[in-house]
Order: C-alpha cells, then sequence, then structure tokens
C-alpha cells in the first residue's frame, strides 16, 4: 500500500501548502450532488493520501498549480451525466491525444494530461483549453484554473477532488481504451505510457478544422443539444430559445427560419399551430429572453461562455470578458480572488457584490475595461453563477484580526522605548509596573501605532479586538499628573507570548 501511495502521490502532487476537501449534501433534480468545497490550509500528509486511497474521510482534493506557478498535470471537467466515455477516448485515440480519461464522482469525465516535469501552468492551461476545444467540450472547466497564485495574499488557486478514492470499491477510476474500468495498477501503466516532457506538451497538434455550428453566435447550450438531441419532453422550450436566438441573428427571416428548425432537430416536430403559438409568444416585447432554467437547456448551460456569444444571453450589451472561477478567502472580512481573462485580482465583498466597483477593481489591479451591466443582471448572470462553483479558503492564522492584534500589541508593549513612570503615558509611551504585572497606555497612543503599521480597521473595532484578547483586564480612569485619562490596562507580555481568546471576532462599539 505505501508503494501505490508513494507512486500515486508522485503524479498528483501539486501546491504543498494547502489542499481541498468536499462536504456532499444532497442531490438537486439536475441529479448532480450538492455540497460545500473548502480548502484546508496545511501540509498535505502522507496519511492524506493514505486516507483517501482507502476511502477514509473526505476524499482529498489537490490544487495542480505550485507556488512557483507551475504544474505537472491538469484536467479537463466535462460535467455530464450518463457520459459515453469509449466515444471519448475513441476521438483521443484518433485526434493522438496524450490523455487519459477518469469517471468523476458525479459520473462525468476527468481528462487529464500528465507530465514527466513541471511545465508552466499557462502552458498547461493553454493546451487543454485547445484540446477541449477540438473534443467537442468548449467551456469545460480546465484545471489549473490559474496561470499564476497570489500566494502571498493568502490566494491558493482551485482544487480538483483525485480519482481512485476508496481504491478497491470506489467509482472514481480510469477507463482503458475498452470502456473498461482500470486498478489503481493499470492506471500507473496507463500514466507511464502517456505522460509527456515539457518539448511533447509543446508539441501536442490541436489544430483541427472549425466545427460548424448549428447556431454561429449562439448560446453553447444550442449548438451543443443540435448534436446530442433536444429531447421529446422539451421540445416546446427548445424551439422557444432557438427561436430567441433567430429572433436576434435573422431578425428578417427568423419566424420562417423557426418552422425549418422545428422541422430538423425537433423529434417528432410540434404541430403547425404549436409552432405558430410559440411564434407570437416571442413576438411579445419582454418575452424575447432565452429560458436557461428550464429543460433542456438547464442541463448543459454554460453562462460564463454564453454571455462571451454575439448572440447569447448578453445580447444586445457590450461583451463581458470571460469571469473564471471565483475563490473565497474566509479572513474577516472575507476577500476574494477571481480570474478576469486570465488575469488574478483580489476583491473586497463590496466590490464583488457591485458592478461599479468591480468594474474599478479589473481597472485598477488588471488594466481592464470591462462593461457595467445593471446590478439585477450582474447578480443573475454573473454573481449566482460564480457562487455555484465556489471554493472556501481557511485564513492564514497570522492574518486573522485576533492574532494580528496580538501581534501589534506585544510589539507596542514589550519591543518599543518604555514609560519610566506612568507620567509617561502622555508622552505616547506604554508604562509597565514594578512587579511587572500589568501594563498602561492610552488607547489613541496604540491605535496611531497600529495604523503606521499598516493596520486597517477603525478605533471601535481595533478596541472591540483589545477587549477579546486574554490580556485585556480594563479600561479604567486612573489619576496621572492632576488629570484622570482614560487608560487601557493589560496583564504584561512577554516577548516571546503572544496569548490569545478563543472568543471569535464580534463588532461592538468601543
Amino acid at each position: 500500500m505505501i508503494i501505490k501511495k508513494d507512486k500515486f502521490k508522485n503524479i498528483f502532487q501539486g501546491l504543498d501548502i494547502a489542499y481541498g476537501q468536499y462536504q456532499p449534501g444532497e442531490r438537486g433534480e439536475n441529479g448532480k450532488q450538492k455540497g460545500k468545497a473548502f480548502i484546508c490550509r496545511g501540509d498535505v500528509t502522507d496519511s492524506l493520501w493514505s486516507d483517501h486511497l482507502e476511502g477514509k474521510g473526505p476524499a482529498l482534493g489537490i490544487i495542480p498549480i505550485t507556488q512557483a506557478n507551475d504544474c505537472r498535470w491538469g484536467c479537463i471537467d466535462i460535467d455530464e451525466y450518463n457520459f459515453d466515455h469509449l466515444s471519448l477516448i475513441k476521438s483521443i485515440r484518433n485526434l493522438k491525444l496524450p490523455l487519459i480519461v477518469c469517471r468523476s464522482k458525479s459520473g462525468g469525465a476527468h481528462v487529464f494530461l500528465f507530465t514527466k516535469e513541471n511545465i508552466p501552468a499557462s502552458l498547461m492551461q493553454s493546451k487543454l483549453k485547445q484540446m477541449s476545444i477540438i473534443l467537442g467540450y468548449e467551456g469545460s472547466e480546465i484545471f489549473p484554473k490559474q496561470t499564476e497564485i497570489l500566494v502571498d495574499r493568502g490566494d491558493t488557486g482551485n482544487f480538483l477532488n483525485l480519482p481512485y478514492y476508496n481504491e478497491m470499491k470506489g467509482l472514481r477510476y480510469a477507463i482503458n481504451d475498452t470502456g473498461a474500468g482500470c486498478t489503481l495498477e493499470e492506471f500507473f501503466e496507463l500514466h507511464s505510457l502517456y505522460a509527456c516532457r515539457k518539448e511533447e506538451v509543446e508539441q501536442i497538434k490541436t489544430e483541427e478544422k472549425k466545427i460548424e455550428e448549428a447556431f454561429p453566435g449562439g448560446p453553447p447550450c444550442l449548438n451543443k443539444l443540435a448534436t446530442t438531441g433536444f429531447g421529446q419532453g422539451s421540445r416546446n422550450n427548445a424551439l422557444f430559445n432557438i427561436a430567441v436566438y433567430y429572433k436576434q441573428s435573422s431578425p428578417d427571416s427568423w419566424e420562417d427560419k423557426i418552422v425549418e428548425a422545428n422541422l430538423k432537430y425537433m423529434e417528432p416536430a410540434l404541430s403547425n399551430n404549436e409552432v405558430q403559438q410559440l411564434i407570437k409568444s416571442v413576438n411579445r416585447k419582454g418575452y424575447d429572453k432565452y429560458r436557461c432554467k428550464d429543460a433542456p437547456i438547464n442541463a448543459v448551460c454554460q453562462s460564463g461562455l454564453c454571455r462571451t456569444k454575439r448572440f447569447g444571453v448578453g445580447f444586445g450589451e457590450e461583451e463581458m470578458p470571460m469571469l473564471g472561477s471565483l475563490t473565497k478567502y474566509a479572513s474577516k472580512p472575507p476577500e476574494w480572488f477571481l480570474d478576469v481573462d486570465k488575469k488574478r485580482i483580489q476583491l473586497k465583498s463590496e466590490q464583488l457584490y457591485s458592478p461599479q466597483l468591480f468594474a474599478l477593481a479589473c481597472l485598477d489591479q488588471a488594466n481592464l475595461v470591462v462593461p457595467v451591466p445593471k446590478p439585477k443582471d450582474w447578480k443573475q448572470h454573473f454573481l449566482k453563477p460564480m457562487m455555484t462553483g465556489l471554493q472556501e479558503v481557511e485564513p492564514l492564522e497570522s492574518l486573522d484580526p485576533v492574532n494580528e492584534i496580538t501581534g501589534l500589541l506585544q510589539d507596542w508593549t514589550t519591543n518599543r522605548q518604555s514609560a519610566r513612570t506612568i507620567d509617561d503615558v502622555f508622552n505616547k509611551l506604554p508604562f509597565t509596573d514594578e512587579k511587572r504585572e500589568f501594563t498602561y497606555f492610552r488607547m489613541e497612543d496604540f491605535y496611531n501605532f497600529c495604523k503606521r503599521n499598516h493596520w486597517e480597521k477603525d478605533k471601535n473595532q481595533t478596541g472591540n479586538l483589545l477587549k477579546q484578547l486574554e490580556v485585556f483586564v480594563e479600561e479604567a480612569r486612573i489619576r496621572v499628573k492632576k488629570q484622570q485619562p482614560r487608560l487601557i490596562k493589560i496583564k504584561t507580555m512577554k516577548q516571546t507570548e503572544a496569548s490569545t481568546s478563543k472568543i471569535p471576532y464580534q463588532e461592538e462599539n468601543f
């Protein structure tokens, strides 16, 4: 088992300071299991790899991109159900692509590209995107999702759940060229056969004649369904969406094109009366909008990609750049990381929520000029879809506000010039009594010290945090030089100690 674990670990090595886990929930109407994805900070230990293969605890997720912004594996995540894995494998082999197909936990496909050495994440991502297009799965999620991660700001990138969870009994396994599932040992053989060197990745041919779209410039869902079939039970809604497309793309002949599409794509075709009623509906002002939430569209919806199409859901609006995966850094307050046209930006909650502030953040951080949709459209078409694939990252302990202020307080009271007498608190110095039991200082002096050290919280927040520290005693008026200033009293801190309370941070007036 140790040898298996080591081989598996070597193949899927990635970021070594964090890993992913997934807490499963209930299944949605489309059959997809809902749950919460979160990233844990810490070393990816041998026990985590062993537990994964043995099926103990949550499955292990690995972030493919390293701190050096390179990787040795990547993946096309095809999120479809009742998927024909063998047909995909045949296409891969016909195109002579060095890819390995694994069944995902949802029954879709994880299509891996492995390398024998670390290569730039940008190269891995670029090649996988090209391959996804020629395989007919443009718009599928690509791992690594980032070509650069901002590690110094708490960023980690996104993880992918690994195959072979519960190796002996699990449903996440590689599939060979006959369509049969592979044992872990057989997967190792496939890896040895297809793993590439950097030069070989660069030389992978991805040139292929552009597949003619049934609905040029239209929603990816319609072009996908045109090849796979629209389904008998949802013909009316399918034709309605086709009608919306033609009304946008061919305003002078759209009604005739709907009649033709009905005969070409609907099986069996809708009656002429049904088609004419549908045309009347689409012709009503305000009703000519895509119905993305209804079958059969909802099962193959790619909202982000659709917004970049000429006649997609953003028709009539200025084109929005491709928005990638969203990651939440669970600090207080939280920070968010998002890929915008391959550029990584950091956002505060208000910048993510407001389309105007989001546009300014893109301009400031990435030199990108993005359109500003209406707040309602921003929430519905952009923010909500991004939240569905959200991954949360545990904050660095050193950046927790309680830990931050503890460090500042310790520096302020132990590493700086000390007052000789309590009178010196008026000279902006902390005073420690002779027994070294208690230290006194004015709140405004400590707060100004914090601000000089890039502390961003206001005075009330700072005071509230002080009150949550174990060293905090009281705030009291003490007679000094015939005055009674309000002083903070704490237990004297040692230079090597940093004692904090376990009380969660809460907002209140100080």
